[in-house]
């Protein structure tokens, strides 16, 4: 189980990682340009361009925000699912909630969760990915060089490659989550594995 922890951990941080470099990577070249601003500067203006960017367009920033909701629902349905699977309602959760509905040890009540996780998390991800690219081109329009905001293409593209990344691997462990529970392919939630005494 930690085996498998430390691996999502990890390929998550991995585009996380590129991400950043790319950022500061981009602050480093403006500096070259523009000596007389600080790194500080720099990365302070350029995040105030870009919410600029999304108050001037209040389509995206409306689709941004329903992606961002629409993941954290996901997030929190999976982890509810997983609590009901693994007993830790049992061990975090006073016995007299665990009468309730969602904090209940329920094969359906699981797979109903992780069902409208697949389907929120879909929503999300593909209501984000459209915002982020109606983005990339909006940022990319009148930038040249010189331009302080400007990005080059490449860190751009990478960038939009370890965002992509990211999406497919989340939506990959909520959809097979959900396969496997709906099928069967995991014990029942009313036997559950449950977690290393050492981790409570």
């Amino acid at each position: 189980m930690l085996i498998i922890l430390l691996f999502l951990i990890t390929v998550f941080l991995m585009p996380i990682r590129i991400i950043k470099v790319g950022n500061k990577s981009v602050i480093s070249l403006q500096q070259e340009k523009h000596p007389h601003m600080s790194k500080k500067q720099i990365d302070h203006s350029r995040s105030s361009y870009f919410k600029t960017v999304y108050m001037q367009h209040r389509l995206l920033k409306t689709l941004r925000t329903i992606s961002i909701v629409l993941l954290v629902t996901t997030t929190l349905l999976i982890a509810c699912a997983l609590g009901i699977q693994f007993g830790l309602f049992f061990k975090l959760v006073p016995v007299n909630l665990t009468h309730l509905w969602f904090l209940s040890q329920s094969d359906s009540v699981r797979n109903s969760m992780l069902i409208c996780a697949s389907v929120a998390g879909t929503l999300a991800a593909i209501i984000w990915w459209y915002q982020y690219n109606q983005f990339l081109t909006l940022i990319s329009q009148g930038n040249n060089k010189d331009d302080l905001l400007w990005t080059p293409s490449s860190i751009l593209q990478r960038q939009r490659e370890s965002y992509l990344f990211m999406l497919i691997m989340f939506m990959l462990i909520v959809y097979g989550f959900t396969i496997l529970a709906v099928t069967n392919g995991i014990p029942s939630s009313v036997t559950p594995y449950y977690l290393p005494q050492f981790l409570f």
